[in-house]
């Protein structure tokens, strides 16, 4: 039994004496959010209303799924629709933007 305990004890030592080591990670935020000042739709509009608010969409993706979602891209973000209710509206990476 003491051998047991002096070799658990041995083992805890030699873990906790190990130098730790960790990567630093270092995210642009500020770059991935440039555009973020633009006025996206809330959740729960409906497709007509975010029409009347921000014109038609450049390109309209087929429904995925079940319940289908639909994907309209505008000039800068995309509005995902549960049916005719808006879901989520997320700003586009600038490098990920349609071309004109």
């Amino acid at each position: 039994m003491k051998k047991t305990i002096l070799g658990m004890i041995s083992i805890a030592a030699v873990a906790l004496s190990l130098p730790l080591v960790a990567e630093q990670i270092t995210l642009p935020i500020g770059e991935q959010t440039r555009v973020s000042e633009l006025t996206l739709p809330d959740r729960s509009m409906t497709k007509d209303v975010v029409r009347e608010a921000f014109g038609d969409p450049r390109e309209i993706k087929d429904p995925v799924g079940k319940p289908p979602i639909t994907a309209w891209e505008y000039q800068g973000f995309v509005v995902y629709f549960e049916q005719q209710w808006v879901l989520h509206a997320v700003v586009r990476h600038p490098d990920n933007q349609i071309a004109e």
